[in-house]
């Protein structure tokens, strides 16, 4: 029973450390280049990935239109998002819906200020 109760522990404490990115690790990518997330918008992308409640909803965003994507430094990209939305591909799948687009929060909608956006195509990563 004790190594039950502390793999238990172990695991939500691996799970609760993967919650913070190093400073530096997560970028926000436009078309030609990527820059590095502040450490609030940071804990803003935390907090919208493996928060707690339901994220709102966003309208999906029309082919063409102005495009980001946030990923980590040495990895692939892992959502797409626009001034307003993010879609994440098979991350937290539990918490986000296939093809669907979520609400940023305030903190994280400068996040693409300055970068010059790619455009989202008609066929598009899966989701979840």
């Amino acid at each position: 029973m004790l190594d039950v109760v502390f793999a238990c522990f172990s695991f939500s404490a691996v799970c609760a450390a993967a919650k913070k990115f190093p400073p530096g690790e997560l970028r926000v990518c436009g078309a030609t280049k990527c820059r590095t997330v502040n450490p609030a918008q940071s804990r803003a992308s935390s907090a919208l990935l493996w928060g707690e409640g339901r994220v709102p909803r966003a309208p999906t965003p029309r082919v063409g239109s102005p495009i980001y994507q946030l990923r980590f430094k040495e990895g692939p990209a892992w959502t797409m998002m626009n001034a307003r939305a993010i879609r994440v591909h098979g991350l937290r799948c539990g918490r986000f819906e296939r093809g669907k687009w979520y609400r940023l929060s305030a903190t994280l909608r400068g996040l693409t200020a300055g970068l010059k956006p790619k455009r989202l195509s008609a066929s598009v990563p899966r989701s979840c």
